[in-house]
């Protein structure tokens, strides 16, 4: 069970030491997330339902992992919920985007969120970005860019680019407070009150979806194994930001396109050029320095 005392993990964050185990939770936590992008694509229901039920089905499971923690109070389950919303923001408008442009945009340009939540973290709580952190998430954000230089398959649309944009502004808000949050309270418990939110607010835009109830054995053990993938990626992000900066573990993001791109060449055939793959190994020369610890958790 995990404190929630105020102190909780401040240590961790301000004194310059990462927790090897914690990225690797990290680093976990953003592979799962890798498969979202085509989980959505290839969803038997429509994108806002896709969002809806991916985070109720989680969410009896969630909620059982919550009682290994400590019950929240009453305002940190009110601001948990109300992460909630922004995720629901973020995966209606994510989803969207998907479906209407390429997996390779849809998912670069929701990652500019990491300069959100450093912008933000700065000016909100004054949190420092150090220079480590700083060069490896400019290089990674670098190796992004070079990503979009390539020649790509797939229909790009303004419309869909814009979504994914959209989705990146709620996104950063929900890793702010969420960080906040799971640097006090048990981030298990904080997971499961935020799906309550994110399932509230995606349920108005799913409900008038023309597709909105999957069908049969395969519709409903696709969003079933979406709901795992889901919980497994917002259980294990969510430790993390209670162990790292925030500023750390929305940099790791970065990381998320290029396993959506590894992962959309066999199953969806969006093949990447040269171009696409030198982008993808700065993005990872990026991670790598920007996670290289000064010093061990473990001294």
């Amino acid at each position: 069970m995990e404190s929630s005392s105020t102190g909780l993990s401040e240590g961790a964050v301000t004194d310059g030491v990462i927790d090897p185990k914690a990225l690797r939770t990290a680093v976990v936590g953003i592979f799962f997330s890798g498969f979202g992008p085509l989980m959505v694509r290839n969803s038997p229901v429509d994108t806002a339902a896709t969002a809806f039920w991916r985070v109720l089905i989680a969410l009896p499971a969630a909620m059982w992992l919550a009682r290994q923690g400590a019950p929240l109070p009453t305002t940190a389950k009110a601001l948990s919920i109300a992460s909630g919303f922004l995720v629901a923001a973020d995966l209606v408008l994510w989803n969207r985007a998907v479906v209407s442009t390429t997996i390779l945009e849809a998912t670069l340009l929701a990652t500019i969120y990491p300069l959100l939540v450093a912008v933000g973290g700065w000016l909100i709580w004054r949190q420092k970005i150090t220079r480590r952190l700083g060069i490896g998430g400019v290089l990674a954000f670098g190796g992004l860019i070079v990503m979009t230089l390539g020649p790509a398959t797939g229909q790009s649309t303004v419309e869909g680019n814009l979504y994914a944009v959209a989705a990146a502004l709620f996104y950063a808000g929900c890793i702010l407070l969420t960080g906040q949050l799971c640097k006090v309270y048990s981030t298990v418990t904080v997971t499961a009150w935020s799906f309550v939110g994110a399932a509230l607010g995606a349920l108005p835009f799913a409900w008038f979806e023309e597709n909105f109830l999957p069908i049969g054995v395969y519709g409903w053990g696709y969003m079933v194994l979406y709901g795992a993938l889901t919980l497994a990626a917002y259980v294990l992000i969510n430790r993390s930001l209670g162990k790292l900066p925030t500023a750390l573990v929305a940099v790791l993001g970065y990381g998320q396109p290029v396993i959506a791109t590894a992962l959309a060449i066999p199953l969806l055939g969006e093949v990447p050029g040269y171009v696409d793959l030198l982008g993808a190994a700065i993005v990872v020369v990026g991670l790598v320095f920007a996670t290289r610890p000064a010093r061990s958790a473990s001294t």
